[in-house]
This record gives C-alpha cells, sequence and structure tokens, in this order.
C-alpha cells in the first residue's frame, strides 16, 4: 500500500473514547500492567496514535474476518487536500474493492483504531483471562499505522454490570475495562461497513416527473407522470393501467422518498449480475423508477418477501444488497395502482371539453362546449366558454357548477369486486377536443342495498357516499334552467 505523503490526524479532534483533548506521548503498560498514563478525566491511556495514519485495520468478530486498508487521494493523481492542509484518506475492504464503503462507518472505526483510554484495570495477573472471555475473545483487532507501529487489541465479554467491556492490548498483560461505546465498532458485522445511502438527495430546483412502479408482482405497469395533458386537471395524471387523475401530494411525496434513501442493514456486497438469482432480484417484485424534471433519475429494485417476511433491495446497477426485515418494512412495498389515485375520481380539463351527455332518471341530455381564446388589455391569454343545448346558449356557470359537484364525487377506500346485480342511475360522457376525439365515461351503479359504485371507463373506481351522489343526480335537470345551481356542501363521510 502506497504510503501517504503528509502524517494525518484522522479524526484528532473526535477521538470519543478519550472524551478530552489528548497532549500526551505513548506510554504502553509495561509487563508487570504498573506503568501508565492517566488521561484529564482520569481514564488510563493505553494508547494514542492520532497523530499517525491509520492505514491498516485488521478486525475479527462473530461476522468474520475483515481487513481495510487506506489510501491517500494522490493515489489516483488528485492534489485534494482537507481545510487543514492534510491529505484525505479514503478505505476499501480487502476483496470488496468495487463496493463502496460508508465514511461515517470507516470514520467512526479510524477514531476507536487512533487512541484508547481505559476505564480502569481489572486484572494485573495476566492469568485469568479465561474469567473476562479474553482466553476466547469476542474481537480481535490489529491497526498499523503511518510510521509502521502496529496495535493489536483483544476485546472479551461485557462486565456483569454493563458498566463496560474487557480488554487487553498485545504487550501488556492487564486485563482493563473500556467503555462499550467507544469500541462498539470493532463488533460490527463486516457488511455493515459499507454505504448504505442508495441515492443522492434531491436538488431544490427538482420536480417529479415521472414514476414508473414494474415487476413480477404487477400485470402491468404503474406509471404516473407530471405532464399536463389535456384530459385530467390535476398536475400528475396515471396514465397506466389505464388513465386516471392522481393525488399530486402523493406522488410527489412517493417519488421524494427516493431521493436521499437509505436502507439500515447490508445483506451482501460486490454482488455479480450472475448472483442477483440467490436474492430474488434478478427478477425483481418491484422495479421502481423514478425521473426528475432536470433528467435525474433513480431505481430500486425489490425482491418478493421470504416466509419471515422479510425481502431485499438494491439500486439498480449497484452491486451492495440491503435486507428489509418485517419491522422495517417500507410503506410503498406491494403498493397497487390505487395508492396513487385521487379521491376525485372524474377531474376533467373542461377548456378541453367539447361535448357532454348526461344520462339520469331515463332523460339524456347533449352540450355542446364552444371555447373562444382571446388577449385581453393586459395581454393576458383568456378563454370564454359558451354552453348551448339543443342549439340554444344556456348558462355555462351551471354546467361549471354541476361539473363541480360531480368531482366532489370522492372513492371510498372499499372497492367492489364486481357490479352484478346493479343497476346504472346516471352517467355523463365527455367528448375532448383531440384529432381521436377521445371520451370519458363516469357512470354510477346503485346495489341491491342501494348503495353507490362508481365506475370510469370502465374501471371499477371505488363505493362512493350515496346521499352525496343522489342530490348531484337530482342537479342534472336544472343545467340548462333558468336557476342558478348551487356548490353542494360536502359531509365528513362525502368528503
Amino acid at each position: 500500500m502506497k504510503k501517504s505523503t503528509k502524517m494525518i490526524a484522522a479524526a484528532s479532534t473526535a477521538v470519543v473514547v478519550l472524551g478530552a483533548a489528548l497532549a500526551v506521548v505513548l506510554l504502553l503498560p509495561s509487563e508487570e500492567g504498573n506503568d501508565f498514563t492517566v488521561t484529564e478525566e482520569n481514564d488510563i491511556l493505553l494508547f494514542d496514535k492520532s497523530q499517525l495514519t491509520v492505514e491498516d485495520i485488521t478486525v475479527k468478530n462473530a461476522s468474520g474476518e475483515y481487513q481495510l486498508l487506506g489510501y491517500d487521494y494522490s493515489v489516483k493523481g488528485s492534489s485534494e487536500e482537507s481545510d487543514t492542509g492534510e491529505i484525505k484518506v479514503i478505505y476499501t475492504m480487502q476483496g470488496y474493492e468495487d463496493s463502496m464503503l460508508s465514511k461515517y462507518m470507516t470514520d467512526t472505526l479510524v477514531s476507536e483504531c487512533s487512541a484508547a483510554a481505559a476505564l480502569r484495570v481489572v486484572d494485573k495477573s495476566g492469568k485469568k483471562y479465561v474469567d473476562y472471555g479474553l482466553d476466547k475473545p469476542s474481537a480481535e483487532v490489529t491497526v498499523i499505522y503511518s510510521d509502521d507501529s502496529k496495535i493489536q487489541m483483544s476485546f472479551g465479554n461485557e462486565a456483569p454490570d454493563k458498566s463496560g467491556t474487557y480488554c487487553r492490548v498485545d504487550g501488556d498483560k492487564s486485563v482493563y475495562l473500556v467503555n462499550s461505546s467507544s469500541v462498539d465498532m470493532f463488533f460490527m458485522d463486516k457488511f455493515q461497513m459499507f454505504e448504505k445511502t442508495l441515492t443522492k438527495e434531491l436538488d431544490e430546483s427538482e420536480n417529479i416527473a415521472n414514476i414508473c412502479i414494474s415487476g413480477t408482482g404487477y400485470d402491468k405497469e404503474i406509471i404516473v407522470t407530471n405532464e399536463k395533458n389535456q384530459f385530467n386537471a390535476g398536475n400528475y395524471t396515471m396514465t397506466s393501467p389505464y388513465r386516471e387523475n392522481c393525488d399530486s401530494s402523493i406522488a410527489v411525496s412517493f417519488g421524494v422518498e427516493f431521493f436521499d434513501f437509505s436502507a439500515s442493514t447490508v445483506a451482501a456486497a460486490s454482488v455479480k449480475s450472475d448472483e442477483l438469482k440467490n436474492y430474488g432480484l434478478d427478477e425483481p417484485y418491484m422495479d421502481i423508477a423514478i425521473t426528475t424534471t432536470e433528467g435525474n433519475s433513480v431505481e430500486i429494485l425489490t425482491s418478493e418477501k421470504d416466509s419471515d417476511g422479510n425481502y431485499y433491495m438494491m439500486k439498480a446497477g449497484g452491486n451492495i444488497i440491503y435486507i428489509v426485515s418485517e419491522d422495517d418494512e417500507q410503506e410503498w412495498y406491494g403498493i397497487n395502482y390505487q395508492y396513487f389515485l385521487s379521491d376525485s375520481i372524474l377531474l376533467p380539463e373542461m377548456l378541453n371539453v367539447n361535448e357532454i351527455e348526461i344520462t339520469y332518471n331515463g332523460e339524456s341530455d347533449e352540450y355542446l362546449l364552444v371555447h373562444e381564446t382571446s388577449i385581453n388589455d393586459l395581454y393576458e391569454e383568456t378563454t370564454t366558454t359558451t354552453l348551448y343545448y339543443h342549439d340554444e346558449p344556456v348558462n355555462y356557470i351551471n354546467l361549471f357548477y354541476f361539473m363541480t359537484n360531480v368531482s366532489a364525487i370522492s372513492r371510498k377506500k372499499e372497492v367492489p369486486e364486481s357490479l352484478d346485480d346493479c343497476e346504472e342511475i346516471f352517467s355523463i360522457k365527455l367528448t375532448f377536443d383531440d384529432e381521436s376525439e377521445t371520451t370519458d365515461t363516469f357512470i354510477l351503479y346503485q346495489t341491491e342495498d342501494n348503495r353507490m359504485i362508481a365506475v370510469l371507463n370502465g374501471h371499477i373506481e371505488s363505493y362512493v357516499d350515496t346521499e352525496f351522489a343522489r342530490k348531484v343526480i337530482e342537479q342534472s335537470p336544472e343545467i340548462h334552467g333558468n336557476d342558478v345551481l348551487s356548490i353542494i356542501e360536502t359531509t365528513e363521510e362525502s368528503a
């Protein structure tokens, strides 16, 4: 390994184990265990290597053995230096060089390797290691520094009163008690050393543009987009498995969640493409792709849950696999298209509607909408709509209020499985101003027990508030009347 050209204070200002600045010369205890340095807080200083670079760390614990090697940026021809003018060091794990380690984890590990202090001496004899679990250590650490010096530490049991962990340093037969929190990294599973942040943070100038969810768990893709279309008035529209208005806040919060996205537990690193099958990620259960308005994108893959409710997850194109337990399950796992839908089942962009046919109580009324665009005195574009019924102009405000009430017929969480034994009692057919004369057909069905079901373009949406829906239907024949319709007040049930 290439030596650093400068001395590096790797965590010289943040050595948790000391709790105070170490301004003393390294003094290891003797074989008799009776020579040591005391820190300002009366802890026993076991060693202080904080003015040296930690170049090699080998850790052996219950999870196995791993080795970290440190390299300064000059290895890659970089002259980047820290604020103090010292060359920065990056660490890789031997055998996993193509997988990024967590800087936070490596910094913490290096800090614990740079200096150590004990709370007290518990045994100077060197004959009772078995009593402290040091005959078969639960963790062994070997550290090599930039001056070629080496420190070897062994850690045994936790004290019965939980006051610390037993420890000894090679070259000193004494047993010490150290603060457990100051050496917790030495007991860490090696895979937890890897980076757990899968994606970078979303820039403030970016918005969610597209969401696509596919995988073996879906018969059809779920596609949500914020591209303006001439059919729905909302900001986000689901275009697959069928076209429907989406709840903008839900679409945005879902998409944003996958930026600056982190996992908690690493299952494997440096995984090759032919190994993905072992984790159920060769044909993922969920494939979630998010694109922003600035063209940035992320893609997250998950496996199907196993019998214990756990599943694997990774970033597409990455080589680190994470495991999510049932307790840590993400709310979005396994969602269907209904997750994104707006409460308003029908929310059309009326400026693009040319014809409306309303059917109620055996009657059918047809309306023609003519839109004229002009520029006002302030050079603003305005649109005026004229409504015709039987070729005669009628009050457009009545249709506007009526459609506002129709849009307030909101979906309930309960979705019926079929329309068996249901009767159609109301429908609206909208024809849009596009080359294909696209139509939307909204139908209300009544069940045998007098419940109402909403259907849009042949898709069963949900049950709706029966009382509110009846009030809307009652307004139908009044659209072309002389009286001005009113906005129907929504109840807590219908809202």
